[in-house]
């Protein structure tokens, strides 16, 4: 099992998610496919704020999802997903993701994942290797260099 304040250490960039009712499931939890919406959505933002990422000069495609369901994520628990780069080839990156909820006060690890990122430039439509200034922009802002 994973410590969680260890792990959590390890991400500078946390976002809150708002748990939509159409999120949940006949069980009462997060269906378990809305989680790479999750991703997807935290790792728009984290791009954002780690790297100013111009979208228009150059994108990313996703090469592959992993995720790990530990607990289930029930709605109005408040629920928090960490995100980081945790490995940059050359053409591609890895993105890590924790997604945690406070039950009875307490924050509990709920979901663990990762995704490859492949660089993109679709006028070309081929990947491409990862510019030098968004490399160095998401290496300065990493706490645990990738």
């Amino acid at each position: 099992m994973l410590n969680l304040e260890e792990e959590k250490s390890k991400f500078r960039f946390k976002m809150k998610l708002d748990i939509r009712w159409s999120d949940m499931d006949e069980m009462r939890h997060v269906n378990n496919a809305v989680y790479l919406t999750y991703f997807e959505q935290a790792r728009v933002y984290y791009f954002h704020e780690a790297c100013e990422w111009d979208w228009e000069a150059i994108g990313a495609i996703l090469a592959n999802a992993h995720v790990d369901y530990l607990k289930p994520v029930v709605f109005p628990n408040p629920t928090y997903v960490y995100v980081r780069t945790g490995k940059l080839g050359n053409k591609s990156f890895e993105v890590h993701y924790l997604i945690t909820s406070v039950v009875n006060g307490i924050e509990e690890l709920t979901t663990t994942g990762y995704s490859t990122m492949v660089m993109f430039d679709y006028k070309t439509n081929q990947s491409v290797a990862i510019p030098d200034n968004l490399r160095g922009r998401i290496k300065d802002y990493e706490i645990v260099k990738p």
